[in-house]
């Protein structure tokens, strides 16, 4: 572990650096965590190198870095067209899970997709990954009443809706 984290927007050089630290992601963990049921879920660099070029859809990154490593990644995705439309996911290596760099990261992100006018969010979960609940829901109380985080969890499927009010 280490003491020095920083967070800063995704930046088109960080995919050697993700693809270094693809390691530290445990693939195993994704189908609990990320609703892909049986799905084999694409590493984690090949599925951000995509994202930018999905037709009629944004997208933004936030990297969470331990020295040279990317131990977090935020993202929001959206389509311009529907402002109810972002959707936000972060991820956080295994070692680093519980640290607050996941919640540092996804902060960060929230804070420029607000200034991007970016006002509402939604993130789908495993409802057994309790901490990301956990962690919206620090965000929402660290940032005051400018955010409100609202959830149903229904047949081991979460849904969270991240509000900002400017």
């Amino acid at each position: 572990m280490t003491d020095k984290f920083e967070t800063r927007p995704w930046r088109a050089d960080d995919l050697p650096i993700l693809r270094m630290s693809e390691s530290l992601f445990a693939p195993q963990t994704y189908p609990q965590r990320f609703l892909t049921r049986g799905r084999r879920l694409r590493p984690l660099h090949q599925r951000v190198a995509d994202q930018p070029a999905v037709p009629g859809h944004r997208w933004t990154g936030q990297v969470g870095l331990a020295g040279d490593r990317i131990i977090a990644l935020a993202e929001c995705s959206w389509d311009p067209a529907d402002p109810a439309s972002p959707i936000l996911t972060v991820n956080v290596a295994d070692a680093w899970q519980a640290s607050g760099f996941g919640r540092r990261t996804l902060r960060d992100l929230v804070s420029r997709c607000l200034c991007m006018g970016l006002t509402t969010f939604t993130v789908d979960y495993a409802a057994s990954n309790v901490a990301l609940h956990a962690m919206l829901n620090s965000i929402s109380t660290e940032m005051g009443p400018r955010y409100t985080v609202s959830g149903v969890t229904r047949a081991g499927l979460g849904h969270l809706t991240v509000r900002a009010s400017g």
